[in-house]
């Protein structure tokens, strides 16, 4: 049995330290009139360069969750860490790309990925050498020079994520990065990260309401209760990393896991 870093695409039990451990982890928010449980004893330990897909109900504390793991949210209780370390506030090894990309309108493409290294103070020509990397590795070569109204969706959501791997974070977190995308783009989108993922080995946890979606991208999909959000299972996914398409939405084993997961969510018979 191994017990160094898993190549992208592989989960299987290891003794070397979790990328994500999430014990009992609970998140109370309290105000004048109530007290409410956005998140209650959740526990889960992802293993380096894994890709796992978060599913549930609206307002069940998925992005609680992310929040939470990015040290963005603080918990009421329990014990989080990332690579056995505690969090007790933000992070800088830590991507963060959310449902719209957020760009700068006024900064064309290679500025809009540039300003992460700005923001944290990295070297500059070794920021430059790797953004060239990235904008390669997302087909954005003759994009550099453009601004966000000259790209499409997609491709704006590439310069998010750009952005977001540019310092190198041992954990990438996406919250419903591709929810504002037509159902062109969006499956594009999803071919896209599978090939980012298993060309970066960056460790995904990724929010989505899609369940092909989340079954496509994951090698595990956790599923999540409504509020108060428990983690009611985590559904392996036993798929090879590399991912077309078609082929892979008429896979048994793909259809196998969808249903389990739109059982467990009451979405039997939707085609998300």
């Amino acid at each position: 049995m191994s017990t160094g870093t898993l190549s992208p695409g592989t989960h299987e039990t290891t003794t070397s330290t979790p990328a994500v451990s999430v014990r009992d982890a609970s998140v109370t928010f309290s105000s004048r009139r109530n007290t409410v449980t956005a998140l209650s004893n959740a526990n889960l330990e992802v293993t380096q360069g894994e890709f796992i897909s978060i599913v549930g109900p609206s307002g069940c504390g998925k992005s609680t969750l992310l929040k939470v793991v990015s040290g963005l949210s603080s918990y009421s209780s329990g014990e989080v860490e990332i690579n056995g370390s505690p969090i007790d506030g933000p992070r800088p090894d830590i991507g963060y790309v959310f449902q719209r990309p957020a760009l700068l309108e006024w900064r064309n493409v290679r500025q809009n990925i540039m300003l992460q290294a700005e923001m944290r103070g990295l070297d500059m020509q070794a920021a430059n050498a790797r953004c060239d990397e990235l904008i390669e590795m997302v087909g954005l070569q003759d994009f550099e020079k453009s601004l966000p109204h000259e790209l499409s969706g997609g491709m704006q959501q590439r310069v998010a994520v750009c952005r977001a791997l540019l310092h190198d974070p041992a954990i990438l977190l996406m919250d419903e990065p591709l929810g504002a995308l037509d159902a062109l783009t969006r499956e594009k989108m999803n071919v896209e990260l599978n090939r980012i993922w298993r060309a970066t080995g960056t460790t995904v946890l990724f929010v989505t309401h899609s369940v092909a979606e989340a079954v496509y991208l994951a090698n595990r999909v956790v599923i999540m209760s409504p509020r108060p959000g428990r983690i009611v299972e985590i559904q392996e996914v036993d798929l090879p990393a590399e991912r077309e398409y078609g082929a892979t939405m008429a896979d048994p084993e793909f259809n196998r896991v969808a249903n389990r997961v739109r059982d467990l969510l009451g979405a039997r018979g939707t085609q998300e």
